[in-house]
């Protein structure tokens, strides 16, 4: 392989980790500089924080929320509804992931391509996936709403602390 092939190939895939980093996140914006007195353990990225439970997720912990009834009933309504939102939107995702996926391996395989050119490839997938994600949140805020506050509080520190159900 020659080197400027080499280097080519290697900056297409930084490119194409670095737009999966971006969509990953969300986010379009651009960071802003870190100040340069920040220590190492500060200087550490910050996860994002853990997408709130779907009613799904909410039911599976019936028990240790003490779920009323009619509660089971309401999220198992919102369950239905959310199972039914992310089958309209999940297939075109992976369909557009998929040829978001190929057009990376074709334009690695060609030598390389504009970055305005992977942008634009890559806008279906990215309004797909804003899209998947704020259905998610508005669906997490209901089943919350269902909640008692005492419900809500044992369901936040729950999430806070990792278990299950606070990130997928």
């Amino acid at each position: 392989m020659s080197p400027g092939l080499r280097y080519l190939s290697t900056t297409v895939a930084l490119l194409a980790v670095g737009l999966g980093y971006a969509l990953i996140q969300g986010r379009g914006e651009r960071p802003t500089p870190r100040p340069a007195a920040q220590s190492e353990a500060v200087a550490r990225p910050v996860p994002p924080p853990a997408a709130p439970p779907t009613a799904g997720e909410i039911l599976e912990r019936r028990a240790s929320f003490s779920l009323a009834a009619d509660q089971v009933s309401r999220l198992e309504a919102l369950d239905a509804e959310w199972k039914r939102e992310a089958a309209e939107i999940e297939p075109a995702l992976a369909a557009a992931e998929q040829a978001l996926s190929r057009f990376m391996k074709e334009a690695q395989s060609a030598g390389g391509t504009s970055v305005q050119e992977i942008q634009r490839r890559s806008a279906e997938f990215r309004e797909l996936s804003a899209a998947l994600r704020e259905r998610r949140r508005l669906h997490s805020e209901a089943a919350a709403h269902v909640l008692t506050e005492s419900q809500r509080r044992q369901l936040a520190a729950a999430t806070s602390t990792g278990t299950p159900g606070g990130g997928r």
